[in-house]
């Protein structure tokens, strides 16, 4: 994950802010004279007003409001949270970090949702005091369910703690100003440099202050695609921590014909009873390691979980 966000981080340094600059000034005619109409400059500038806007938008929102609302979230959780015995059935020790004597651990957990339903959940995170061995496979901990069904976090332990790490803001408050500051510079530099008393008539669509920020939407736009999507499926998340479980009974199973990192997505048609005894048929969509691709049932049932306003909802917890 952490050499993710350095690559995707230099991406957006250089692809979005030296490079458009750079192909300009290689191919660039400096103009005397004004190089579009009045009306059609001022449109250029109210666009990239509006693209830098949304930047500047996107990444407060990300870096400062979602964290001060997750936050609020968890200390929601803390004092209205719904509380399971969950034990842990896998402990993985991933990092020991000598500096604050802390582990970075992995545990699986199993516990009853929200219906109570018993499911199986992945959590990471640090433990504070390895010496107490709390999280030995066979033991059991508190932990306390998000009341809000459709919000995340779906859960958290009950003795988590909830504050801001000092040096992660200060970083995200440095970046911010450094982003602020160039895009100011670049309007400013670009002004003074090509105006020649026109105005903002020199603008046009590969001008950096344009093109810059239309690299920087793209950015933002495989960032939302990658993250959001391949990195973590809330639906399913969302079926899991509060759907019922039922026995269904396999139609099919057949390769789409996408691939995510050259694993295939596989389609399986179900049929299965809701706990009402009502009949349904749906679609759930999977993507599946090549490895376990023999895993994989062809026939006969399988355990899902549903979304009991919305049976077509479906996933399937165990992995293959």
């Amino acid at each position: 994950m952490k050499f993710l966000i350095i690559f995707w981080g230099a991406f957006f340094i250089f692809f979005c802010a030296p490079f458009p600059i750079l192909l300009y000034m290689l191919n660039e005619e400096l103009a005397a004279e004004p190089r579009n109409s009045l009306a059609v400059s001022y449109g250029y500038l109210g666009f990239s007003l509006l693209i830098w806007g949304y930047v500047i938008i996107f990444f407060i929102n990300k870096l400062f409001i979602k964290a001060f609302k997750e936050k609020n979230t968890i200390q929601s959780i803390l004092q209205n949270g719904v509380p399971r015995d969950a034990r842990i059935i896998d402990y993985k020790l991933l990092k020991y970090i000598p500096q604050k004597n802390m582990n970075l651990i992995e545990v699986r957990l199993s516990f009853p949702n929200r219906s109570n339903t018993v499911i199986e959940h992945k959590m990471m995170f640090h433990d504070a005091k390895p010496h107490e061995k709390r999280f030995e496979v066979g033991n059991t901990v508190k932990v306390l369910l998000n009341p809000k069904v459709s919000q995340e976090p779906f859960f958290i332990l009950s003795d988590q703690k909830v504050g801001f790490n000092t040096s992660g803001m200060f970083l995200r408050i440095v970046f911010l100003v450094l982003l602020i500051a160039y895009v100011i510079g670049l309007y400013s530099y670009f002004y003074w440099r090509e105006s020649f008393d026109f105005g903002w008539r020199f603008l046009t669509f590969m001008h950096p202050i344009i093109f810059s920020g239309v690299m920087s939407i793209m950015y933002v736009l495989v960032f939302q695609l990658i993250f959001g999507r391949f990195f973590k499926n809330t639906k399913e998340e969302r079926i899991l921590f509060s759907g019922r479980s039922a026995e269904a009974d396999i139609i099919s199973v057949s390769e789409t014909g996408l691939t995510v990192n050259d694993q295939p997505q596989i389609m399986f048609q179900l049929s299965f009873k809701d706990f009402r005894g009502t009949e349904h048929i749906t679609v759930y969509k999977k993507i599946v390691s090549r490895l376990n691709l023999s895993s994989v049932p062809k026939k006969g049932t399988v355990e899902i979980m549903y979304d009991e306003n919305d049976p077509k909802k479906v996933m399937i917890p165990r992995g293959f």
